[in-house]
């Protein structure tokens, strides 16, 4: 709109303001009740470290300046426009850590400030060094716990291998003169598979039917031995092949079974070593050797029941055959050690190829099963076999592809009334021709004809406490009370 000529403008009064500080910058889109001041005090607030948040840290400017939330209808819009302008006039900079420093800059706080820094600061170093020294005491622990573990079974061992030691120079003062067979071996001659299998020695058994101890057990090894001489001389034989099925100890796993032993594992096992001997020795008098071992079940030294070989020989019946190696083998040529296997053996004797299993991994019961054995096994090795020694179940079984042992410590309170078998005491034996393969179940129930081996009566003596509690817990109860 244009003015009419010769017409002068109204004047305005001039505005004058005054400039604001250097160090502030103002904010017209906000409310002006948060000052420099008070922004400077929010982020010396901040930078303090004791808010967990910014948005704590305006909390707290707000409780000491209440006239910072004028102007604003809510505390969260207090809040958030007030953290919009010290965002804006300092910049989005992270939330520092608290600080744990004697350096860092103290001026103006308060008493109460300082002392909140202090405690959290000694919070803080308390709660590391705790961290530490349950570090510590951690590792500690486990290389306590290892070396604790390491020094028990090397205590074991070291008493166990003593206490070997000892009792082995007491076997030659036991051991009678033998003869041994010598002279050229027919080929074509037949041969005897002797299958010694469950021979739990060191048990106790106390029953109306049955008795079994460790002379027990050297009149029915004497009687086996009696008996492959019989058939040996029927068939005219000259090699025995004794097959070590495993179980040579009784195990102490089932508190019948401790109750049950007739002595230590140490004295033990040098005296089923000591009987073993003399079985051998007695044999090869008339034939040439050959002995072949696995492992069984019961005799572990562990509870634990391993399948690898290195689990598996951890094993008293491995260090029963070791005993045996170490004593007979390597200087008589007609008797011959072969490597001691720890599930399986294999072997072959004229046409006949032979499986050695304890057989807890076979139920020999199932024909389809012993088939499905025999043709994995003879697949995976790449031979035919013919045969398998089985054993672990106390009941005989003589059959065309598989032959189950018995055992020579016969029935006990615990396959009679837990598991309802019955059985005797025997052992299985198998001629083998050039054309044919007879086996023989042998009966070794009853041998009180029989001297028996002798055996070191200072390793066989046992607690007459313990003989007591056996035969008070294996006695049978009446079933008839007899009143008139």
């Amino acid at each position: 709109m244009r003015q009419a000529s010769g017409q002068k403008l109204a004047a305005f009064p001039r505005i004058t303001t005054s400039s604001p500080p250097r160090h502030f910058r103002p904010f017209p889109s906000l409310p002006m009740t948060a000052s420099a001041q008070h922004l400077e005090h929010l982020h010396a607030l901040i930078q303090s470290g004791r808010h967990p948040s910014k948005t704590a840290a305006v909390s707290e400017l707000i409780a000491h300046h209440p006239n910072v939330r004028q102007g604003y209808k809510s505390m969260a819009s207090a809040l958030k426009n007030t953290l919009a302008a010290y965002r804006r006039h300092y910049g989005a900079a992270p939330l520092p850590r608290p600080p744990l420093q004697r350096s860092a800059p103290l001026e103006g706080w308060s008493s109460e400030e300082k002392r909140r820094a202090a405690d959290q600061e000694l919070l803080c170093t308390n709660v590391r060094l705790a961290k530490q020294k349950q570090a510590q005491c951690d590792r500690n622990r486990i290389e306590t716990k290892a070396f604790r573990q390491h020094a028990r079974i090397e205590n074991a061992l070291e008493a166990y291998g003593q206490a070997l030691v000892e009792q082995l120079a007491l076997l030659q003062d036991y051991l009678p003169d033998y003869r041994v067979r010598t002279g050229k071996l027919n080929p074509e001659a037949a041969a005897i598979v002797v299958h010694l299998s469950d021979l739990h020695f060191n048990e106790l058994i106390d029953q109306p039917d049955n008795r079994y101890d460790f002379e027990v057990a050297a009149r029915r090894l004497e009687k086996l031995a009696g008996m492959v001489r019989l058939q040996g001389q029927a068939f005219g034989v000259e090699r025995v092949v004794i097959c070590c099925g495993g179980d040579f100890l009784n195990s102490d796993r089932r508190l019948d079974e401790l109750l049950h032993m007739a002595t230590n594992r140490a004295r033990a096992t040098i005296l089923a070593a000591h009987i073993l001997e003399h079985f051998i020795r007695d044999l090869r008098q008339d034939f040439f050797l050959d002995v072949f071992g696995i492992t069984g079940n019961e005799g572990r030294a562990k509870d634990e029941l391993g399948w690898s070989d290195l689990a598996v020989t951890d094993n008293y019946d491995a260090q029963i055959f070791y005993i045996l190696q170490m004593i007979l083998g390597g200087s008589d040529p007609g008797l011959r050690f072969h490597r001691l296997q720890g599930n399986e053996a294999i072997f072959s004797v004229h046409r006949e190829t032979f499986l050695l299993v304890h057989g807890h991994q076979v139920n020999c019961n199932d024909q389809k099963k012993v088939q499905s054995m025999i043709g994995q096994k003879s697949a995976a090795l790449g031979v035919r076999i013919t045969h398998v020694l089985a054993g672990h179940i106390h009941a005989s079984l003589v059959g065309d592809y598989v032959s189950r042992n018995a055992s020579l410590a016969g029935a006990n309170a615990y396959s009679e009334d837990a598991l309802q078998l019955a059985s005797k005491a025997a052992q299985n034996i198998h001629i083998v021709t050039t054309d044919s393969l007879f086996g023989l179940k042998v009966d070794l129930q009853h041998v009180e004809d029989y001297e028996g081996y002798p055996i070191i009566e200072e390793l066989c003596a046992y607690n007459a406490k313990s003989h007591a509690k056996a035969y008070q817990a294996s006695r049978p109860v009446t079933p008839v009370v007899v009143v008139i």
